[in-house]
């Protein structure tokens, strides 16, 4: 278990799992599902772990390592997102979209 960031690898681990291709046709499905899955206050503490994690400096090689090797996430985003921070602001703001309307997808 990451000790830094423990909701967003369960999250990014979990649902993006080496699995989730077969699950799921894109990956927005996957974080759909995981809000439909999850607490307000999973989702908001998620939020909170991507907001440090896009703030802690890491290079654009750093935090894919990070997401892919250390955290255990599966869904390669360089294949839609030019970067890891536009797609976790991707991420986020589905997530914040899910928390601000005071409910669930």
């Amino acid at each position: 278990m990451n000790q830094d960031f423990p909701e967003l690898q369960q999250f990014l681990a979990g649902f993006f799992n080496q699995d989730w291709i077969d699950d799921h046709k894109k990956a927005d499905d996957v974080i759909d599902f995981f809000i439909s899955e999850s607490s307000e206050d999973t989702l908001l503490e998620v939020q909170a772990e991507l907001d440090k994690l896009m703030r802690s400096g890491k290079t654009e090689q750093e935090l894919e390592d990070y997401l892919l090797s250390d955290i255990g996430c599966y869904y390669y985003y360089r294949s839609e997102w030019p970067d890891g921070i536009t797609w976790l602001r991707h991420v986020i703001s589905i997530l914040k979209n899910a928390t601000s309307s005071n409910g669930k997808l």
